[in-house]
Order: C-alpha cells, then structure tokens, then sequence
C-alpha cells in the first residue's frame, strides 16, 4: 500500500521529472535534503505497488540511473 505522503512525493517527482535548481528549492520545502529526496524516491520504486501504480516514472527512474552508471 502507498501511504498517503508516499504518494505526494511520486506525483511531485512525476510532475518534476527534471534536474533543476527550483526543484531542490521544492524538494527542501517538502522537508527533505536532496539526498534523503533522492534515497526515499529510490526506496518507492523498488516497491511492486509504486511499479504497478507508476510504471512510467518507475521506468524512467531506472532508465536515469542506468545511464548514469554507464557515465562512470
């Protein structure tokens, strides 16, 4: 099940899906650091309810991460 804050950080990260300097403005307003954003959102999508109910940004998450591996 996807709690109720849970969700409001998928549809943030859904509707934000770039890189930017308004969205770690956002992100701190939310009450979290850009790394505790980025480990919490890492945790979502490694759950099977977040990948049915958010297959896209799921996707796009992985696909991110992946090629910033493939840069190192």
């Amino acid at each position: 099940m996807i709690t109720a804050r849970a969700r409001a950080l998928l549809d943030f990260e859904t509707a934000n899906p770039e890189r930017s300097v308004s969205k770690l403005e956002k992100i701190r307003g939310l009450g979290l650091t850009p790394d505790g954003y980025e480990a919490r959102l890492g945790q979502l999508v490694a759950d099977v309810d977040v990948m049915a109910e958010y297959p896209e940004l799921v996707y796009r998450y992985w696909n991110q991460r992946r090629g910033q591996a493939s840069r190192r």
